[in-house]
């Protein structure tokens, strides 16, 4: 079966929409959209980040035009009779448009057999609805990749709480072996199979039986820091045994790990995995051989970067958002905006990046800023109280008072803050996730798979990462 890429419309090659991409994402100014800069700076510079990255038709032209007639336009690039963008923004935009990939998952007729749903309603105990789409349509990918390699081995690389691995055991009779690094998760996919058990009135301890249909699943604690599985491998007693090495989700640079296993593990013979949490991949250090982007030497040849703020961008899901949503996050990147610019008025501001970790807060602390710095300051007291004293003045304490006068302040400019992190978000950040999947893509070639393949797996409303990325291993590496 040929290779396959989820290429847009006008690209016959992959090579060639990596030149496309590449010259494209690699402009200084898509390079600032990408993660040159970051949003919580916005009130820092003077201009403000908005008229600092954007030129001035732009700016003149967002600042003219309604709000959410601009939201629709970046992120939908759905544009009215009303909007009438600089030409520049409309080739930008086209452009955008011509090297983004299609996501949307194929109708079931396209697939090489309809996609069976779960038979047992006990096998989706615990199973929100989204997970219940993954694992339905994921299990039934690996099933075809399993035919293909003719093995019903599988180990399942950060298992969480065994769902995928479970479904593939009991649904597709597959000998599962799941590994995941947190001991809670572990013990919670433990109680999960008791309780699957329970639900089909299997006795305690019963062995399985594969005359029933129903494969088998053992569940191994283990930080997984390289593709070498050897280990996993002989505690199995899988030596000698072909193995399909899958992941649903795989966070940062254990979907590197995966990859890396067709290659340095011999009893892998395919990898299908679905990545997630690209902010949590690192970056290749060339000279210490650190694992991280670019695991291929096609997009390492390329030299194109991607910083962590690119990968954080990457990680966003404008096909999930609702206004309800949006506005969520643009409040929450509002607020820590100007709170960033009351650190820097208050000298507080000397890490190596010009930033103080604040986090994610509860729902709660963000119905206004003088309670979100509330939130914030009791955040940062905790974890900085080792340099305060019972005499220091707490320099995170922020009155309500101060609080209000910087929000008023700057509230006028909010809608600018919104307009450039969508732009970011939503017309840049998926072309560095294509970029990514290609450099996935380039190194299973490169390191002798027989077929490399990245689809759209999931319906990308339901679950926002839904890429996956197969190789088979080829006959001269076996």
């Amino acid at each position: 079966m040929p290779d396959s890429f989820p290429l847009p419309p006008t690209f016959s090659s992959v090579d060639e929409y990596l030149l496309s991409l590449s010259e494209f994402y690699l402009d200084p100014f898509v390079q600032s959209l990408a993660g040159g800069l970051h949003i919580l700076n916005f009130f820092l510079t003077s201009p403000d980040l908005f008229e600092d990255t954007l030129s001035e038709e732009w700016v003149t032209f967002f600042d003219q035009a309604e709000l959410d007639d601009i939201l629709d336009y970046l992120i939908f690039f759905k544009g009215s009779n009303t909007l009438q963008p600089p030409e520049s923004l409309s080739i930008f935009l086209s452009t955008v448009q011509t090297l983004s990939i299609n996501r949307n998952l194929p109708d079931e007729q396209a697939f090489s057999k309809p996609v069976p749903r779960l038979h047992s309603s006990a096998i989706s105990v615990g199973m929100s609805p989204k997970k219940v789409h993954e694992c339905q349509y994921l299990s039934s990918t690996i099933s075809d990749v399993c035919s293909k390699v003719a093995t019903p081995h599988v180990i399942d690389l950060g298992s969480g709480k065994g769902y995928l691995s479970r479904t593939l055991a009991h649904e597709y009779n597959c000998s599962v072996i799941a590994v995941e690094t947190v001991e809670s998760r572990t013990k919670g996919a433990a109680r999960l199979d008791s309780l699957y058990d329970r639900k089909l009135g299997k006795k305690k301890d019963e062995k399985a039986n594969t005359d029933k249909g129903t494969g088998s699943l053992i569940h191994v604690e283990k930080f997984v820091d390289s593709g070498d599985l050897t280990d996993i491998v002989e505690a199995a007693d899988l030596r000698g045994h072909k193995i399909v090495l899958v992941g649903l989700h795989t966070c940062g640079n254990l979907s590197h790990h995966a990859l890396r296993s067709l290659v340095d593990t011999q009893e892998i013979y395919a990898v299908a995995v679905v990545g997630c949490c690209y902010n949590l991949m690192t970056e290749k250090d060339v000279d210490k051989d650190h694992i991280g982007y670019p695991i291929s030497r096609k997009l390492e040849s390329r030299s194109i970067p991607l910083p962590t703020s690119a990968r954080m961008l990457a990680c966003q899901a404008p096909a999930t958002w609702t206004p309800e949503t949006r506005n969520n996050f643009f409040t929450r990147h509002f607020y820590r905006a100007i709170i960033q610019r009351i650190f820097k008025d208050r000298d507080l501001l000397n890490d190596s990046e010009g930033r103080i970790l604040v986090g994610s807060l509860r729902k709660q602390w963000y119905s206004s800023f003088p309670t979100y710095c509330r939130g914030a300051c009791k955040r940062l007291t905790e974890n900085y109280d080792t340099q305060l004293d019972d005499t220091s003045e707490n320099p995170f304490d922020i009155s309500e008072e101060v609080a209000t006068e910087y929000h008023d302040r700057f509230v006028s400019k909010k809608r600018r803050l919104c307009i450039l992190w969508t732009l970011m978000a939503c017309t840049v950040a998926p072309l560095t996730e294509a970029l990514i999947h290609l450099d996935r893509y380039y190194f299973l070639k490169e390191n002798g798979a027989s077929e490399v393949h990245v689809s759209v797996v999931f319906d990308q409303v339901i679950s926002a990462r839904n890429l996956m990325v197969v190789g088979i291993k080829g006959q001269d590496r076996r």
